[in-house]
């Protein structure tokens, strides 16, 4: 069975599910019913997908050299369209957050406070982590300087806003963690141009956080530049945010709503997923209209058969931070320190694959005890200073 196979997803799926299944039955976690249960599933499946497309690549880059888009569209998609997806969910979140706030009564200290506290303890954990390894690999030897080797630090520190550079002069750094930061920046771009969507939907911010959202603007263009990407990845952004406003504005009856929930919003999505899959690139007009399709479907709370409300798939979006910025750094020390190139190389397609489903409860099981005891601890703490507050 190849990599890019088709059964070798569902397969993966399948394995991560079923670990979900058993985590949830043995630890019996706390899993809240939330307004948006349909998207808490969703998330579970896109940080899988992104682990997927991963493990494609590396398979790729294994045997050529090469880390690139691999031949299989399917397996090219859950890559980016995994990450456009994600981008839509921050849209519709905190979208919905906006126009249902009263006037000038959103509190922008605390939602940036909550985004610090959210994002930063599992992040700054991995990258604790990647260094930890780049010493390794370096023999724990300073080889580019101390000021150019905590200057590189810096960047990753700011969460690669500018660049991802190599860190101790070792060759390409970012396969520690497959490169997943990337897609940090762009969640920033997002959370510091809220005020200014605001604004636009006459909420008053207060002039200082329009001032600050500006500048974050202004330093992200000068310091990455436009690109046809980065235009694609604003409009995911729109397309995030069109049930918000469906939502709270349309009149549509019962009976359409109760349509979408039901099989035939589930085989419009799985339509929209098979057309999706005729593209190799994700980054087209064609792909994010596809997709705000689905998400919006979804975000009016259809559950894909049901699947989406399954309390493992709901723990699996709970994990799905630690497990998208962890998988790759899993993947990297099997293949760097359990196994070698040397060894994987002469890996047959079923032997390789017969290791990411090995792989696959163990990046499951890490992410949930990083989640427990790294990023609620951490969401805890920042609730807690809201309330002194």
């Amino acid at each position: 069975m190849s990599p890019q196979n088709p059964f070798f997803f569902i397969i993966v799926y399948f394995i991560a599910i079923l670990s979900a299944f058993f985590i949830h039955r043995k630890i019996k976690p706390d899993i809240y019913v939330t307004r948006y249960e349909t998207i808490d599933g969703l998330r579970g499946f896109l940080a899988l997908g992104v682990f997927i497309h991963h493990s494609a690549l590396w398979y790729q880059f294994i045997k050529t050299g090469v880390w690139n888009l691999v031949q299989s569209n399917i397996y090219n998609q859950f890559g980016g369209t995994s990450v456009s997806f994600f981008f839509m969910i921050t849209s519709f979140l905190f979208v919905t957050k906006l126009l249902n706030s009263k006037k000038g009564q959103f509190n922008w200290l605390i939602f940036f406070k909550n985004r610090i506290f959210r994002l930063f303890p599992m992040y700054y954990t991995a990258l604790i982590v990647i260094i930890i390894i780049v010493m390794i690999k370096s023999n724990w030897q300073i080889q580019s300087g101390w000021y150019p080797f905590l200057t590189q630090i810096k960047h990753w520190v700011w969460f690669s806003l500018v660049t991802i550079p190599d860190i101790n002069n070792l060759k390409d750094t970012f396969l520690i963690n497959a490169g997943v930061t990337w897609s940090l920046p762009y969640e920033w771009f997002f959370y510091f141009s809220l005020p200014l969507l605001a604004l636009l939907m006459i909420k008053k911010p207060k002039l200082i956080y329009l001032i600050i959202g500006l500048a974050f603007i202004f330093i992200f263009y000068y310091k990455r530049g436009g690109s046809v990407e980065t235009d694609y990845f604003f409009i995911s952004f729109l397309g995030g945010a069109i049930a918000p406003f469906l939502i709270k504005y349309t009149n549509l009856k019962a009976n359409i709503y109760t349509k979408l929930k039901s099989c035939l919003g589930s085989l419009i999505i799985i339509a929209c997923l098979i057309l999706i899959c005729q593209f190799k690139y994700s980054m087209n007009i064609y792909c994010i209209v596809l997709s705000s399709i689905i998400f919006t479907i979804i975000a009016l709370g259809n559950s894909l058969f049901g699947v989406l409300k399954k309390p493992q798939m709901r723990l699996l979006g709970d994990i799905s931070y630690s497990t998208y910025l962890l998988h790759g750094i899993i993947l990297y020390i099997t293949f760097n320190f359990v196994f070698s190139y040397e060894k994987l190389i002469h890996f047959t397609d079923i032997e390789y694959s017969f290791l990411i489903f090995s792989i696959t409860p163990i990046v499951v099981l890490i992410s949930y005890i990083t989640y427990s005891y790294i990023e609620k601890p951490g969401m805890s703490i920042g609730k807690k200073l809201n309330d002194i507050v």
